[in-house]
C-alpha cells in the first residue's frame, strides 16, 4: 500500500492572486490564471497516519495545479479571460 490522498481540503477563498501558469501539457505557453493564496491538504502517510498541511503561496498554486490535473482540468481552461495566454520562446 502506498500513502494516498484524501484529496485538497479547503480553500480560502478570501484571498486570490493571479498569476503565469505554465505547464509540462504546453511547454511554451503560459496562461494568466487566478488560483487561492492558500489551501490545506489532507493525506495518509505510509503508515496510514493522517497529516493536514497548510500550504500558501507557491505551494498553494503548485498544488492546486496538480489537482486539477487529476480532475482532468488544465489551466487552458481556468483562463482569466481570452487575452490570458502568451506565447513564450525556447
Amino acid at each position: 500500500d502506498q500513502p494516498r490522498s484524501r484529496g485538497l481540503g479547503d480553500v480560502y477563498k478570501r484571498q486570490m492572486m493571479e498569476l503565469w501558469d505554465d505547464c509540462m501539457s504546453f511547454p511554451n505557453l503560459h496562461v494568466r490564471v487566478k488560483r487561492h493564496y492558500s489551501c490545506t491538504m489532507n493525506f495518509v502517510d505510509e503508515n496510514w497516519e493522517s497529516h493536514t498541511w497548510l500550504l500558501e503561496n507557491d505551494l498553494s498554486e503548485l498544488m492546486q495545479h496538480e489537482f486539477d490535473h487529476l480532475n482532468g482540468i488544465l489551466a487552458t481552461q481556468r483562463a482569466i479571460d481570452n487575452e490570458s495566454y502568451k506565447y513564450v520562446g525556447i
